[in-house]
């Protein structure tokens, strides 16, 4: 008689958290197609019947199963600071969660009908908390989640698909490759694939590994969402001129100059301090010193921000604020009130800055000087 579980037995006694631990353990084991109230009842060594005194049948048994596996999901609080950090977090869990119960995901993939119970809620509701300050609307935020939520759940099928594929077949991944090189050495060699040709020759015998795969495309999903957020376009990045073969110019204007060995290491021997080159990044993009000029004046709420500084939208507000709290330069207030009050003010961090700000803004009037009438 088949057993699951340390406790399985008349002994043990049933329950509902143990009906449903042992069908994940039978779902994890054999697939969900094979689960039925009568084998549950048997690996419980219990009658049939006397499972439906507990859960009224296998529809509501799989329900409560999906709620227990998400239910495993450790969701910290407060969590990582920043909102990418926390999604990352996110879709790690939940993809290895897909890994340990792989049953779960065709019922929560691809539908707008998935079990509704407090754990699944939960996963949505911690993710969705990465991006609230961002004055987006409800439709939007819901839009950003299934962004990443499809992008997790497709790359978790994806892995689902092949090893089905290898178990149904018996052949793995690498022997199904091994038995197709000669069909694709002969389609390349016909010249017709001359791109695909020369990326597969140079990628030689060693391809990313599956977590290298999921790594990469969650960080482009991720720098998608950065830019969304952002409300601003991808900087386009100026190429560098190279000459002709006769030594003419191609007739590309740039500033820039033509790199050399010789200048790229005179470069390289002044260049920045990291530290100092990470904190001019932060600095540099747009509306931070404008913002930090503002607060240099003292304490401010969102809507006193925003006011100050019109052409400044909501979302990129609520993004810089985040920035600068995360490089200590500001914290938020809150005052309980009633009414409730949050401000944002700058830190003794942020306030020496202000020698700074002051000095740069010096700098720029003098150019107003000496090139006015």
């Amino acid at each position: 008689m088949e057993r699951v579980g340390d406790d399985a037995g008349a002994g043990a006694g049933l329950s509902l958290d143990r009906i449903v631990r042992v069908a994940v353990e039978l779902a994890d084991a054999y697939g969900l197609a094979t689960l039925s109230m009568r084998r549950v009842a048997t690996a419980l060594d219990a009658g049939a019947m006397s499972l439906y005194r507990y859960v009224p049948g296998k529809a509501e048994l799989v329900d409560l199963m999906v709620e227990s596996v998400f239910g495993e999901i450790d969701y910290p609080e407060p969590g990582p600071a920043g909102w990418r950090a926390r999604i990352e977090l996110a879709a790690r869990r939940e993809r290895a969660m897909y890994q340990r119960h792989p049953w779960v995901l065709p019922i929560v993939a691809g539908t707008w009908r998935p079990p509704l119970g407090p754990n699944v809620l939960a996963s949505v509701e911690w993710v969705l908390g990465a991006i609230d300050d961002f004055g987006l609307d409800p439709a939007t935020m819901l839009q950003v989640y299934l962004t990443v939520s499809d992008y997790v759940q497709g790359a978790a099928r994806y892995v689902q698909t092949e090893a089905e594929d290898e178990r149904r077949s018996g052949v793995s991944t690498e022997q199904w490759w091994a038995t197709e090189s000669a069909t694709l050495t002969r389609l390349l060699g016909t010249g017709r694939h001359p791109l695909l040709s020369r990326l597969i020759g140079q990628a030689g015998a060693a391809p990313a590994t599956v977590r290298q795969d999921f790594e990469f495309g969650l960080a482009r999903v991720l720098d998608g969402i950065a830019v969304f957020l952002a409300d601003e376009p991808v900087p386009s990045v100026p190429s560098v001129p190279i000459d002709a073969p006769d030594g003419r110019p191609t007739g590309r204007e740039t500033r820039f100059e033509k790199v050399t060995t010789e200048n790229v290491t005179a470069l390289l021997d002044r260049r920045l301090p990291a530290a100092t080159s990470a904190a001019l990044e932060v600095l540099g993009r747009r509306w931070t010193l404008d913002l930090l000029h503002v607060l240099g004046h003292g304490e401010a709420r969102f809507r006193d921000l925003a006011e100050a500084l019109p052409g400044l939208s909501r979302r990129v507000l609520t993004e810089r604020l985040r920035e600068l709290a995360d490089e200590g330069l500001l914290r938020r207030q809150v005052d309980s009130g009633p009414p409730t009050r949050i401000s944002y003010a700058l830190t003794e961090r942020g306030v020496g800055l202000r020698g700074v700000l002051t000095g740069l803004d010096a700098w720029a009037r003098q150019d107003d000087r000496v090139g006015g009438p």
